[in-house]
């Protein structure tokens, strides 16, 4: 009884003395995701790259404006694929930018998840890069459900709280 005490001092001591000169894994003190909440709008009338628009309030950014495309693939019983790029601008006007990967079922309900990036580059060969706190430090990315209301040529997102 006595050896197993010693050994859960020893442990409690190493971590102890880790934690205090910094040593720790910084998964211990990570980030949390960011979390938005909005709404937005995909142009659908055109085939191939499709701008989207998106607008809210998020954790990490204060209220935001979003501007990106994103390519969409018809998947089975009648859900949708995408992938693309997106640039968020925060409430003080730095810029995060990232990639997007979009997912719905046929009902309408699904995810979009964002994966943040150094820089991203549009269809039209423009390359935007990350300004302000977001060049040296990266929130970690985003995924939040969605429920889409398709209308004639534009599919409305309501982003929920993530």
């Amino acid at each position: 009884m006595t050896r197993l005490m010693f050994a859960n001092l020893k442990r409690v001591t190493i971590v102890a003395l880790l934690t205090f000169f910094g040593v720790c894994p910084s998964a211990a003190f990570a980030e949390s995701a960011i979390k938005l909440q909005g709404e937005g709008a995909i142009d659908i009338s055109t085939p191939g790259v499709h701008s989207f628009v998106l607008s809210g309030t998020a954790s990490h950014l204060g209220r935001y404006t979003c501007h990106g495309e994103i390519t969409l693939q018809r998947g089975a019983a009648g859900s949708l694929d995408g992938e693309g790029v997106a640039v968020f601008e925060a409430a003080n006007g730095d810029l995060l930018v990232g990639v997007v990967s979009y997912h719905t079922g046929a009902d309408g309900t699904g995810t979009m998840r964002f994966s943040w990036r150094d820089f991203v580059q549009f269809s039209d060969g423009a390359i935007v890069s990350n300004t302000g706190r977001f060049v040296t430090s990266r929130p970690p990315g985003a995924f939040v459900p969605i429920q889409t209301q398709l209308l004639v040529v534009i599919a409305i997102i309501a982003i929920l709280i993530g």
